[in-house]
């Protein structure tokens, strides 16, 4: 009797926590105040857990920065990749980026900015393989742009001599800009006059399909 009570009872200790949530909640506070301000007590007190049951789950702060990262970029920070593959043209793709990254930056429901611009600018020595790393998802982020206006130049939308180079450095700094921007609390209807405004010097073919360039149209 006691031995088939013994062997019903789940072994190991259940995690009393529900880790996708205090993930979650990691997520927004890195984002928040940025990796080098958040601390272990900050974390465990946003996540409701004890630092015990953090290492246990996530291994230690790096890892639950990195982790918390990836779930940033498969969530909130997703709309560049819907935007960059979901448009005809570079144009309207790169006007689309920028757009939704305005409304992603602005939304009242999260903090502002972008998480993997502003949330590790300011890095100890000890810590520079975090600030490495998101420098290295940024680099990656802009091979994608740079990869979209390729195919637009390729597809004739630009002038054969339109620099790819240069005009993927000038989206990726414009989103870090908005980024910031957003942060200091520009308002979102100002940021879209900052669209409207760089978009309006993309460079076009004057045998051009129509522009593109307004800021109302989605």
């Amino acid at each position: 009797m006691n031995n088939a009570i013994a062997s019903a009872k789940p072994r190991g200790r259940p995690r009393e926590f529900d880790r996708d949530d205090a993930l979650e909640r990691a997520m927004r506070l890195f984002w928040r105040r940025g990796y080098e301000a958040t601390s272990v007590s900050d974390l465990t007190a946003e996540m409701g857990i004890t630092a015990p049951s953090l290492y246990g789950a996530f291994g230690d702060k790096k890892r639950l920065f990195l982790e918390a990262v990836d779930r940033y970029q498969a969530g909130p920070g997703a709309f560049a990749q819907r935007a960059l593959s979901g448009e005809p043209t570079a144009e309207r793709a790169i006007r689309r980026l920028l757009l939704d990254a305005v409304d992603s930056y602005c939304d009242a429901k999260q903090p502002r900015g972008c998480m993997v611009v502003l949330a590790a600018t300011n890095c100890a020595i000890e810590s520079s393989d975090i600030r490495d790393e998101l420098a290295s998802r940024r680099r990656a982020a802009e091979a994608v742009i740079r990869g979209r206006i390729a195919a637009g130049r390729a597809a004739g939308e630009l002038p054969p001599g339109a620099d790819v180079d240069a005009l993927a450095g000038f989206v990726a700094a414009m989103l870090y800009g908005l980024a910031l921007k957003a942060r200091d609390g520009t308002s979102r209807a100002a940021l879209r006059k900052v669209v409207g405004q760089v978009m309006r010097m993309w460079p076009r073919r004057r045998t051009n399909l129509p522009t593109d360039c307004g800021t109302n149209r989605r």
